[in-house]
């Protein structure tokens, strides 16, 4: 492998690992919080007084998106040599959620982060804001769901090895799982996370090692 694509793998790696870590921290921090209330005014109540927490998830989400841009450049370049189409699919997939995830993060902020001094006020907007946030949290879920155990059939082939393909089907159907907090529940919700970072942080580690 040439220099050029070793220190590819190894920043890819290195942001893959990264993600998974801050997507683990907003999840333990959004557990922390609590689950959002149903309603408008107690949603307010809530937002004013976990806003520190809400505030760092916030940061630690964008973070989480952004880093998977060079992850997936790397895990891609790694992976189309054995499955080209299987893999295109699945980092193409989790791309897509990208700009999801950088939309929804500004939605959420405006609990908390005033902008020309303007923060969400009436108990419609911190409804709308909450519904927008975890609904499409939700689609994500299940996107990187299906993304996650694509990737994972993907690397049966390559030299990532099997403990690691299992980990990545069992962590996908987590994801979809995990996409249902509001049915599962705040424990069972943070377990699925575990899983994801763990997976993260799997495939990281053989990036950076693969030679």
């Amino acid at each position: 492998m040439s220099i050029e694509r070793k220190g590819l793998n190894r920043f890819g790696a290195g942001s893959l690992i990264a993600s998974g870590v801050f997507f683990l921290a907003r999840g333990i921090l959004d557990f922390i919080a609590g689950t959002p209330p149903s309603n408008g005014l107690d949603i307010l109540a809530w937002s004013e007084s976990h806003k520190t927490i809400l505030s760092f998830g916030n940061e630690l989400l964008f973070f989480a998106a952004l880093l998977l841009v060079p992850a997936l450049i790397a895990l891609h370049r790694s992976l189309a040599a054995g499955r080209p189409n299987m893999a295109g699919a699945g980092c193409g997939i989790i791309a897509v959620t990208i700009p999801v995830l950088a939309v929804l993060d500004i939605v959420q902020g405006r609990l908390v982060y005033p902008v020309f001094g303007i923060v969400a006020h009436t108990p419609e907007a911190a409804e709308f804001i909450v519904a927008v946030f975890y609904g499409g949290l939700h689609a994500v879920g299940i996107i990187l769901g299906i993304a996650t155990i694509i990737l994972a059939l993907s690397m049966r082939r390559g030299s990532f090895g099997q403990p690691i393909v299992v980990l990545g089907m069992a962590t996908g159907i987590l994801d979809i799982v995990g996409a249902y907090p509001f049915l599962i529940g705040p424990i069972l919700t943070l377990l699925c996370e575990a899983f994801f970072t763990a997976w993260f942080v799997a495939v990281g580690w053989k990036l950076w090692t693969i030679e």
